[in-house]
């Protein structure tokens, strides 16, 4: 309501606050997942260079298979924020309880892809020890798929009712466990054996576990401190299931787009040599410290753009694009300096575990050197990938979301991936050839983003 977002449509300063304000949860809880993510790959490192080549396609697989039932399941956000804004409680949980059947259903429905893994990555053209382990995490994530949907379908609950606090120190928490049973099961203690990727990948749905049960007993609690129908509201409602997919399916396609292009890229370059892929994966660990907490950016963009153009507020819209294309590119150019001018400091946690004696004869200074190298075309395309976050995000908040996902399906596919695919059916692949694919993607859609705009 208006109490929560004030006029500051004349106060540049009173709206970059209020846009901080939204924004900083909001990234701290997207960036944990990025730690969870870099987690297995500095973990991994010290197994073997098989296994840091396989974590990164494997786990971007799992994730272009999620991201379309997740997308759909996070739309509850706005079904409970606006219930509970209307002091609707009833609506509000029963949105709840849509959003926790639908992961539920969508989550079981993932299992489908288990029987086939196998069969399909196998076409990837990674050798055979790439495609056994990719198959083993890919399988472990997706069999924990279901505890993965119904966790976020829970933090709703809350983030909805805008205590994203609690997201986020519940998200922190899952990263430390996370991190501490990867470690243990992938090299072993006491009577338990050395896993591998294996167990980097039961780590990670440990700590799903761990997340799902501390929701559950929070949200056990705040409907008996807050008088919340919490069981009378459990039956399944068909009409707000058909909101969901209606307004949540174009959101998860979106990011399918996306993912899906990110992932053909990732198992392209695994065609030119294992230090290749290994080296990628390194890069984009590296890169998604940088880029996911923008998505938390973005949502908060989209939601006070949203807000002040719905409230009629059209130079209070402008101005919180303006503050957060000044914040997005300042960020990533400042990152961009520090990938330049220090990439060893950034990769040094990625070799801690590594030892030549017991990684699978990984060439641990050629690997480090390639990473290095790569690093310059994240600086190079970081600043475009802010503006392809801000200004699409703000798209999104003025109701245009056609065109953002037309523009991610073009560039992602006919900018990166198609060439990369000639490129690798070419005499002349080479890792360079291929990123600049990827580079030259991420800043077409920065441009149109801003075009657009």
């Amino acid at each position: 309501d208006d109490k929560c977002y004030p006029d500051i449509s004349n106060d540049r300063f009173s709206n970059l606050k209020e846009l901080t304000r939204v924004a900083l949860p909001l990234m701290l809880s997207a960036g944990t997942q990025s730690l969870m993510n870099a987690a297995d790959r500095i973990i991994l490192a010290g197994c073997s260079e098989d296994a840091l080549a396989a974590v990164t396609p494997a786990s971007m697989l799992h994730w272009t298979i999620v991201c379309v039932p997740m997308g759909t399941v996070l739309y509850a956000n706005t079904f409970i924020s606006q219930f509970d804004g209307a002091g609707q409680k009833d609506r509000m949980m029963s949105s709840f309880w849509q959003a926790v059947w639908l992961a539920l259903v969508s989550g079981f429905m993932l299992w489908m892809f288990l029987p086939f893994t196998r069969m399909i990555l196998p076409h990837t053209g990674h050798s055979p020890s790439i495609v056994e382990l990719e198959s083993q995490y890919f399988n472990i994530l997706c069999a924990g798929a279901p505890i993965h949907m119904v966790a976020t379908a829970l933090s709703c609950f809350f983030s909805g009712r805008r205590q994203t606090k609690v997201v986020m120190l519940n998200s922190m928490v899952a990263v430390v466990i996370n991190g501490v049973v990867s470690y243990l099961l992938a090299y072993g203690f006491g009577p338990v054996p050395a896993m591998g990727i294996r167990g980097a990948a039961i780590g990670t749905v440990v700590a799903r576990c761990f997340e799902l049960g501390i929701y559950l007993a929070w949200i056990l609690r705040a409907s008996r401190r807050d008088h919340l129908p919490l069981w009378s509201t459990c039956t399944i409602d068909r009409g707000l299931l058909k909101q969901f997919l209606r307004f949540g399916v174009p959101s998860g396609l979106h990011y399918f787009v996306d993912i899906s292009g990110f992932t053909m890229f990732l198992l392209i370059v695994g065609n030119l040599n294992n230090q290749a892929l290994a080296a990628t994966n390194i890069a984009f660990s590296i890169n998604g410290l940088i880029f996911v907490p923008l998505l938390g950016f973005g949502t908060a963009i989209q939601t006070v753009v949203g807000h002040n153009i719905g409230a009629g507020r059209i130079d209070s819209a402008k101005a919180t694009t303006r503050n957060a294309a000044f914040m997005g590119v300042a960020w990533t150019g400042t990152m961009g300096i520090i990938l330049v001018l220090f990439p060893e400091v950034l990769l040094r946690p990625f070799f801690l575990l590594a030892n030549p004696a017991t990684s699978g004869g990984t060439d641990i200074a050629a690997l480090a050197k390639t990473a290095a190298y790569l690093l310059n075309f994240v600086a190079a395309y970081s600043v475009f990938d802010a503006l392809a976050v801000v200004f699409s995000s703000a798209l999104r908040g003025a109701g245009d979301t056609v065109f953002p996902m037309l523009i991610t399906l073009f560039s992602s596919w006919m900018i990166m991936v198609v060439p990369a695919l000639l490129i690798i059916r070419s005499d002349h692949a080479s890792i360079p050839a291929l990123w600049l694919t990827c580079t030259a993607h991420i800043s077409f859609s920065g441009i149109c983003m801003f075009l657009r705009y």
